[in-house]
């Protein structure tokens, strides 16, 4: 009885040293301060022009859309957490699963023809934290892996390729064909985008829209899609802003403000003894939540109609950054893949696959 009593007190005040200790040692942090980020001056080299919106109401144009089928529902494979969807030249859908770290091929009827990667790990072909996806014309996949702190190449049939390790941890990524790939890193640091040819050189860095963006850069986080061609565009969730890039123009890379467009948001700072803290304002609006690039239109996924509760897309001019019009979805959504003439929407566990026509677009081909 005393040995198990003095086992028990023995127990306690090593519990009691070890809170103690855990008390002394634990960084001491300062209250929370609240920092309003400043727009970067446009005297300053590497910076951006940033144009505003001439309008500020919507202009709705009808778009209709014809529902063909569901992904990620029974009889057929289940869906964990879709938080991507791209197409390739054939019209193979593929989505990126991140609960089940995997990649779900189909053929544009739905079947699911192959499923590849699902192993958590560090190795070519595993994912610790998959976060973006890609997919060129002739069928190769591409995941970003900001963990892992590089992207995977997947060949068609699932097979790896390569991984490609970039400068800074990838976060976003858009292909461009002959021209490379472009990624956003987390955070994205002094310049939003890095280029990169397509066996993984560095090209070049741009985008600054603020001052100390190094510091702050957590609140431009976003979506960017990818042409061919080389162009790209950026929609920042909360930042209210558009980048868009074309080598073939002169200035290549511009920001455009979206319609709705609040300001850059407020950040939460809190210093330690040791490192700094910063994440985005509880209160900043999300403005934009994913971005296509379809020919010379930009379609951003954004707010929802009060009354009907569907989701609404808002269209830009890819050379001008000028607001056109907008159409609402047939439903409420999480994320969208728009092309040409089909619309892939994400909700919850599901991927629903529609037909579209446009009669404001005309039909266009390539990625």
């Amino acid at each position: 009885m005393k040995r198990e009593r003095y086992l028990l007190l023995l127990f306690a005040a090593l519990v009691s040293l070890g809170m103690i200790l855990g008390f002394l040692l634990t960084p001491e942090k300062g209250p929370p301060r609240v920092e309003l980020p400043v727009p970067a001056d446009p005297g300053l080299n590497g910076t951006q022009e940033i144009r505003p919106q001439q309008v500020s109401n919507r202009t709705w144009k009808p778009v209709l859309c014809e529902r063909l089928f569901e992904l990620g529902t029974l009889p057929h494979t289940l869906l964990g957490d879709p938080i991507d969807v791209r197409t390739d030249g054939a019209g193979n859908i593929y989505v990126l699963d991140w609960s089940n770290r995997c990649v779900q091929e189909y053929t544009p009827e739905g079947i699911l023809l192959r499923t590849f990667g699902g192993v958590s790990g560090r190795g070519p072909g595993e994912f610790s934290n998959p976060t973006a996806l890609d997919v060129t014309q002739d069928g190769e996949v591409w995941v970003c892996d900001p963990v892992n702190g590089f992207i995977t190449v997947f060949a068609h049939d699932g097979a790896v390729k390569r991984t490609i390790r970039t400068e800074r941890p990838p976060h976003r990524l858009a292909v461009l064909g002959e021209h490379g790939f472009v990624v956003i890193s987390s955070p994205a640091g002094e310049f939003l985008f890095h280029r990169y040819t397509p066996d993984g050189h560095l090209i070049d860095t741009c985008g600054t829209v603020m001052q100390e963006q190094s510091r702050m850069s957590v609140i431009l986080d976003g979506r960017c899609a990818g042409s061919d061609d080389g162009r790209f565009a950026y929609a920042g969730y909360r930042a209210g802003l558009l980048g868009l890039f074309n080598p073939a123009r002169t200035p290549s890379l511009f920001f455009a403000h979206t319609l709705e467009h609040p300001g850059l948001p407020k950040v939460l700072t809190q210093q330690s003894s040791e490192m700094r803290y910063v994440r985005v304002h509880p209160d900043a609006p999300l403005v934009s939540r994913c971005v296509s690039l379809v020919g010379a239109q930009v379609h951003v996924l954004t707010g929802m109609l009060n009354d009907d509760r569907k989701s609404v897309m808002d269209v830009y001019n890819h050379e001008t950054g000028a607001y056109e019009h907008s159409y609402a979805l047939p439903e409420a959504v999480g994320n969208v893949r728009r092309t040409d003439r089909m619309l892939y929407t994400i909700a919850d566990t599901t991927v629903t696959v529609w037909r579209v026509w446009d009669p404001g677009l005309p039909l266009v081909s390539g990625h």
